[in-house]
């Protein structure tokens, strides 16, 4: 009985420091979270009333809340686009084993490893107005500079860029795990059908990645979101507000603007977002 029971409760104490893990980090600050964001108070005099749904109601005709949505929204929607569009393209170049494609893979792969932090310098210093290796370039060929991190529609630009660049590898890696998952009878069978490299990309690979495709639109729309850091650095939200997301108005709310309860509230705010951009995601894959 004792034998049975320690083989029962093994597997349990081994999940035990990653579940006890995820529950003090994850878990219980999503559930302070909640609780605060129906309460008024700052970090000095701690939670002082009860308002119930007064923080959201508030959120409904805060223009910085509602312009951080919409940039966020835009921003995610590009950056999911291209990430998927280009890691499917580097998959597919970079599918053969050999020498030469693992290097690329290395290559490609390299942004990902890097801290945003560091990716939000790099691009800063390429793109700077005054000393940036871009302009300096445009410069030596007779070329006027561009203000890069000056102008609203190139500062956008030039974020999702940045973030599509630091994303892309890892999503290339899931990629290429779905393409190896593919049996190669079904392109030879398509060629003896003559069917041509347009449609077998079409008529095979494309379907038979649905799953990884719903999965890197998964993992890249719930990145997207959360993107800071390198916004922060590169451009920190400006100029203006032309690009600060939801996750640095969370941050400027909580920290600046002494009002973690408020932040709490817009916090709960995109978590119900991604969960259902998520929701909805599964339901059409399941469906299709």
């Amino acid at each position: 009985m004792g034998h049975r029971l320690g083989k029962l409760l093994t597997p349990y104490f081994f999940v035990a420091p990653n579940t006890l893990i995820f529950g003090i980090f994850v878990l219980l600050p999503m559930v302070y979270g909640l609780i605060y964001s129906f309460y008024r108070g700052n970090f000095i005099s701690g939670l002082q009333q009860f308002v119930g749904l007064e923080n959201y109601r508030k959120l409904l005709h805060d223009q910085a809340f509602l312009s951080s949505l919409l940039h966020t929204l835009v921003y995610v929607f590009l950056v999911v686009l291209l990430v998927v569009a280009l890691s499917l393209a580097l998959a597919l170049a970079l599918r053969a084993t050999s020498l030469g494609t693992s290097l690329a893979r290395i290559g490609f792969y390299l942004p990902v490893i890097l801290s945003p932090v560091v990716v939000g310098v790099a691009w800063r210093w390429m793109f700077s107005s005054d000393l940036g290796v871009i302009n300096a370039l445009l410069s030596s060929l007779g070329q006027s500079p561009v203000p890069w991190l000056t102008d609203i529609n190139w500062a956008r630009a030039v974020v999702i860029l940045a973030s599509v660049w630091s994303m892309a590898g890892f999503y290339m890696v899931i990629f290429i795990g779905g393409l190896n998952t593919i049996p190669a009878e079904l392109y030879q069978a398509a060629e003896v059908d003559g069917a041509n490299p347009r449609q077998q990309f079409w008529q095979i690979t494309l379907p038979l990645l649905a799953p990884t495709t719903l999965l890197v639109t998964i993992l890249a729309t719930i990145n997207a979101f959360k993107a800071f850091e390198i916004i922060l650095v590169l451009t920190n939200g400006g100029p203006g507000d032309a690009t600060r997301l939801l996750v640095q108005n969370i941050y400027l709310t909580a920290f600046e603007g002494a009002n973690p309860t408020y932040a709490s509230a817009q916090s709960v705010v995109l978590f119900a977002i991604l969960m259902l951009l998520t929701l909805v995601q599964m339901r059409v894959s399941r469906e299709r």
